[in-house]
């Protein structure tokens, strides 16, 4: 992130410099900005780093849409970089057996409106996907016999699955939209 101005003590970043895999970060020291799934999200956040700076976010519209990412470099200081820390949330990670397994269980959690991620393929050979961990969701992953396991994931945007078509088609109220035009 570009540093925008500085208040006191505080900076104030509104971009991303690069990531921590850019060759001029190479050898740099890295002070962390440690940051759960939910403020990874956020526009405007205020956090103090591992060494003591205190970083204030208020983040561009392009920077916020993509999501603060683990490995984000968000200042350069000298010999120092600071960048950003996913920590790992308590998730639950499944592994959906088959292609209808798997489009059962996607469509299942996405008509609940839980954000899901896709973990790739793991080492025993499928898709694996987390979701933050829920009482409910885990309910309806054992109605669907899915195998899942509770595991602490770093959930980051650029692995959320998205709804393409922009479409939403199926029957239940949403508060604030026109029932009328949901029927036509």
């Amino acid at each position: 992130m570009d540093l925008d101005e500085r208040k006191g003590d505080s900076m104030i970043l509104t971009h991303v410099c690069g990531t921590l895999a850019d060759a001029p970060y190479d050898g740099k020291k890295v002070d962390p900005l440690q940051l759960d799934y939910a403020d990874a999200q956020k526009r405007l956040l205020r956090r103090t780093t591992r060494e003591g700076r205190d970083i204030a976010l208020r983040l561009e519209p392009e920077a916020q849409l993509r999501g603060l990412q683990d490995g984000d470099v968000l200042f350069e200081d000298g010999d120092t970089v600071v960048a950003v820390e996913i920590l790992p949330t308590l998730s639950l990670v499944a592994k959906p057996e088959g292609p209808e397994a798997i489009a059962r269980f996607c469509y299942e959690v996405g008509n609940r409106h839980a954000p899901l991620y896709a973990l790739g393929d793991s080492a025993a050979g499928g898709l694996s996907f987390a979701v933050l961990y829920d009482a409910a969701m885990e309910d309806l992953f054992q109605k669907l016999q899915v195998p899942y396991e509770k595991q602490a994931v770093k959930l980051e945007e650029r692995c959320r699955l998205k709804l393409l078509s922009g479409t939403h088609h199926h029957a239940h109220a949403h508060h604030g939209h026109n029932d009328r035009a949901a029927l036509a």
